[in-house]
């Protein structure tokens, strides 16, 4: 018999049932291929982590299967999941006080992170994005809404729609926050015009935002890979402060940017994007909450 460790995190939130909920093994050395993705289908979770010991320099390896038995390259909010879930179990280093920075290899290339813990306050999980390749998408304003099936008064028709053409999302600039919160999506619709494109993430956004420090507002769709829409998308993160700064939706010279998402779904989250212009670099921070924990035996 195998003894699995397996626990469900509500990542990029401070809250019970906010965010989005990720699954996490953090022993997950002993599994086949074939019973992670039982797992994974187990969990019924957009993404659930497996964590590894590290085949390279790193200091730690993480891999990410969905429910339909596909491995992904790179999960935001499963990664901020499992190192939290890490830090509370001080596993690897990573409940020790202060900053414990962190090499974590995944299928997207090792990536620097960090765990922040201070006293009586819940572990802060900091993860560099990967880096985005921005063009303009072949579709724009009332050509892109008559084809995604939406309200040509939702986008922003001003702006410019951007791809990133390294992880295959598109960023729709909205008119307003209201517009964003009724419009409705077709994704049976929007899999047969655009699921022969392989898009990954349609992330809608907007300069008005619900809360009152947060910087946009997003929603984030992918009905091509199953998920019809995204709580919070960790990986989009990046992406969106680049095609909000084409925008001008905030200033080019800001380097701190506070994302929201899921509110019209029931799952507020929300993230700390910090923008190195030197570099370009984009790291982004997030909270987490456990939900529950649980032993399963595995013959």
């Amino acid at each position: 018999m195998k003894t699995t460790d397996i626990h469900q995190v509500d990542a990029f939130t401070d809250q019970l049932f906010g965010g989005n909920p990720a699954g996490v093994v953090t022993n997950a050395d002993q599994l086949t291929d074939e019973e992670m993705v039982k797992i994974a289908r187990e969990m019924n979770l957009s993404e659930t982590a497996f964590v590894l010991q590290p085949t390279g320099e790193a200091d730690v390896k993480l891999r990410f299967f969905t429910p339909a038995a596909a491995e992904i390259k790179f999960c935001g909010h499963a990664t901020v999941g499992a190192l939290f879930q890490l830090a509370q179990l001080s596993m690897f280093g990573l409940g020790k006080s202060g900053d414990n920075a962190v090499r974590v290899e995944t299928n997207a290339g090792v990536l620097n992170m960090s765990v922040l813990n201070e006293k009586a306050q819940v572990p802060r999980v900091s993860f560099g994005a990967p880096a985005v390749k921005m063009e303009r998408y072949h579709l724009q304003g009332n050509d892109f809404a008559e084809a995604f099936g939406v309200s040509q008064t939702l986008i922003n028709t001003d702006g410019t729609i951007l791809v990133d053409r390294e992880l295959n999302y598109v960023y729709v600039p909205t008119s307003s926050l209201e517009a964003l919160g009724r419009q409705t999506f077709d994704f049976t619709r929007v899999r047969k015009h655009f699921g022969d494109e392989g898009v990954v993430v349609f992330c809608f956004f907007s300069q008005e935002t619900k809360e009152g420090n947060a910087d946009l507002h997003a929603r984030g769709l992918a009905p091509n890979v199953g998920v019809d829409e995204d709580p919070f998308t960790g990986s989009m993160q990046a992406g969106l402060v680049h095609a909000a700064k084409q925008n001008k939706y905030i200033p080019a010279e800001q380097t701190t940017v506070i994302t929201e998402q899921g509110h019209f779904i029931g799952r507020p989250g929300f993230a700390v994007i910090s923008h190195d212009l030197k570099t370009d670099t984009i790291v982004v921070t997030a909270q987490a909450t456990p939900v529950f924990s649980a032993r399963i035996e595995l013959p």
